[in-house]
C-alpha cells in the first residue's frame, strides 16, 4: 500500500487535546445513561463468576452454576473482565460497572480519534469517530466485551500504522494479544486481521526480494501473536471457542444478539451504509481492493449478527483513513476549513499540565458519580417479586426458567436450568429447550420430568406460560407483568 505522510499536528495551545476532549464528552454522556447500560441479563452471572474466581483463586473449567449442566465442560473466556466487574460491584454497587463501561468506551473513542488524526484533518477524524460512536451504542452494555474496545482500537490502529510505513508491527506489541485473549473471545478477529494485513503487504510487494522481506517481518509477529493468545487458563480451548460458536446454527438463529439486524426499525448500520454509499457514489472515494475486502468481511459479520456492528464502526475508519485522506482534501467546503482551523489548536498532543488536569477531571467526575448510588431500573430480566413469592411459598426442587432469567437466578444463588452461556449448553440442548417451551414439540413434560423440575419461572405472556397453565399436575403460584411461577400440585 502506498505510503501517505501523516498530517503534521500543531501543539495544543490550550494544553489539552482533541482526543482528550472526545473522551471526556463520551465519558459524561455514557455516565448519563446510568442504569440503561445494565439492560443485559448476563451482567448478573458475570459478577458471580468474578466473585467465584477471586474467592477460589482459580478459573473454572466446568459448570458451577446450573442445575442441568453441572460439571459439564465450560470455557470461561471472559474470566479477567469478570474479576474486574465483581469487586467494582461489591464496592460501589451498580455505579461500579457503569463507571467502568463509560471509562472503557471513552478510552476507545479517544484512542480512535488520536489514530485518525495521523491521517485525517480534525473535522474528518471527528466524523469517523462519530460514526463509530453511533454504531457502538446499541451494544454498549456493562458486560466484559466493553473492556476490549480500547484494545480493539489500539490493535487495529497499530496494524494500519505499520502498513502505512511498509513494516510489521513491533514484536513487543504482540503481547497485547494476551490481554485481549483473557478479556474476551473476540481476540480471534484480531489474529485474523493481522494475517490479512500481512497478506496485503505480501500482495503489495513488487519483487521476490521485497516479498521475502515482508515474510521475514510479518511471520515472527504473527507467530508471536498466536503464541501470546494461548497464554490463558483455557489455552487452545479458548482459541477454538469462537469456531465452536459459529457452528451452533440454531443458537445463532434463535438468540437475539446473534440474529441479523431488524431493518423494520431504523438501525445504525443502515445509516452507516447510506453514508458509505454516498461517499463512494457522490464523492468518488476509492479504496485498494484489499481494504474493500476487509470492509466487506466486517459488513458481512454485521449483517449476519447485529452484535458485530460495533466492530465495523470502530475498525472501518482505521481501514480507510489513509486511503481517503488525500481524496477528502479535494472536497473541503469553506465551513469545514473554518472548523479545522478551530480544532487545529486542539489536535496536537496535550501538555503534561493539560493531561494532569484532564485526569483530575475524570477522577473528580468519577468520585461524584460513585457518591450517588443508582438502582437498576425494573426490567424484563429481573423477576425479583416472583423469586420472593417462590421463597415465601417454600418451593422445592430444581427450577426451569426463561432464558433471560438465568443470570438473575445465578445472582440470587439459585441454579438455573439455562442461562446466557450458550456455548456451555450446546446447540442440541438449546434447540430442545426452545422448541419445547415454544410449543413446537411436545417435549416440555418430558423435560420437566427428566430434570426433576419442581417449579418454573417463565416470562409473562409467553407460550411457555400458556403451556404450563394447561399442563396436568401444575398450577400457578404467582404472576405479574414480568414473570409467572408454576409449581407442581
Amino acid at each position: 500500500m502506498a505510503h501517505t505522510a501523516s498530517l503534521v499536528l500543531p501543539k495544543s495551545r490550550f494544553g489539552v487535546s482533541l482526543p482528550l476532549c472526545v473522551g471526556l464528552v463520551a465519558f459524561m454522556t455514557v455516565l448519563g445513561s446510568g442504569s440503561g447500560l445494565l439492560g443485559d441479563p448476563d451482567t448478573y452471572w458475570h459478577i458471580l463468576a468474578g466473585r467465584w474466581i477471586i474467592v477460589h483463586f482459580a478459573v473454572p473449567h466446568a459448570d458451577i452454576f446450573s442445575n442441568s449442566m453441572a460439571g459439564a465442560p465450560w470455557v470461561a473466556h471472559e474470566w479477567l473482565a469478570e474479576t474486574v466487574f465483581a469487586p467494582l460491584y461489591d464496592r460501589f454497587g451498580w455505579n461500579g460497572p457503569v463507571l467502568l463501561t463509560a471509562l472503557s468506551f471513552a478510552t476507545a473513542l479517544a484512542c480512535l480519534t488520536r489514530a485518525l488524526l495521523r491521517y485525517l484533518e480534525p473535522v474528518h477524524a471527528l466524523a469517523g469517530m462519530a460514526t463509530a460512536w453511533g454504531m457502538a451504542l446499541p451494544h454498549l452494555l456493562a458486560r466484559p466485551h466493553v473492556l476490549t474496545l480500547p484494545v480493539l482500537v489500539v490493535w487495529f490502529a497499530c496494524l494500519a500504522a505499520a502498513r502505512s510505513q511498509n513494516r510489521a508491527p513491533p514484536l513487543a506489541f504482540a503481547g497485547l494479544m494476551t490481554l485481549w485473549a483473557n478479556l474476551h473471545g473476540g481476540y480471534v478477529l484480531g489474529l485474523l486481521f493481522a494475517a490479512l494485513f500481512a497478506g496485503e503487504a505480501l500482495i503489495a510487494a513488487k519483487s521476490p526480494a521485497r516479498r521475502r522481506d515482508v515474510i521475514r517481518q510479518w511471520a515472527p509477529f504473527l507467530a508471536l501473536s498466536c503464541a501470546a493468545s494461548l497464554l490463558t487458563p483455557n489455552g487452545i480451548a479458548g482459541l477454538l471457542l469462537p469456531w465452536r460458536l459459529m457452528q451452533m446454527k440454531f443458537a445463532l438463529s434463535a438468540l437475539v444478539e446473534w440474529q441479523s439486524p431488524n431493518f423494520q426499525s431504523v438501525q445504525p448500520l443502515e445509516i452507516w451504509l447510506m453514508l458509505a454509499l454516498f461517499a463512494a457514489l457522490s464523492l468518488g472515494l476509492r479504496l485498494p481492493w484489499t481494504r474493500v475486502s476487509m470492509l466487506l468481511l466486517l459488513l458481512h459479520m454485521s449483517l449476519a449478527h447485529q452484535r458485530h456492528a460495533e466492530i465495523l464502526g470502530l475498525v472501518a475508519p482505521l481501514l480507510v483513513a489513509e486511503s481517503i485522506s488525500r481524496q477528502l482534501r479535494r472536497f473541503r467546503p469553506q465551513a469545514a476549513s473554518e472548523l479545522d482551523d478551530v480544532f487545529a489548536d486542539l489536535s496536537g498532543r496535550p501538555s503534561r499540565a493539560g493531561l494532569v488536569a484532564a485526569l483530575c477531571l475524570f477522577a473528580g467526575l468519577s468520585a461524584v458519580y460513585l457518591a450517588h448510588p443508582i438502582t437498576r431500573a425494573p426490567d424484563g430480566y429481573t423477576p425479583a417479586a416472583a423469586l420472593q413469592a417462590a421463597e415465601d411459598a417454600h418451593v422445592t426442587g430444581p427450577v426451569m426458567n426463561d432464558y433471560g432469567f438465568g443470570g438473575y437466578l445465578i445472582f440470587e444463588g439459585i441454579p438455573p436450568f439455562i442461562d446466557g452461556r450458550a456455548d456451555l449448553y450446546g446447540d442440541d440442548f438449546l434447540k430442545r429447550y426452545v422448541e419445547a417451551t415454544r410449543g413446537v414439540t411436545d417435549d416440555l413434560p418430558k423435560l420437566l420430568d427428566q430434570y426433576h423440575i419442581g417449579w418454573t419461572l417463565f416470562a409473562a405472556n409467553t407460550t411457555a406460560v400458556t403451556l404450563m397453565d394447561h399442563l396436568p399436575g401444575w398450577r400457578r403460584l404467582y404472576a405479574d407483568e414480568t414473570s409467572v411461577v408454576h409449581v407442581r400440585d
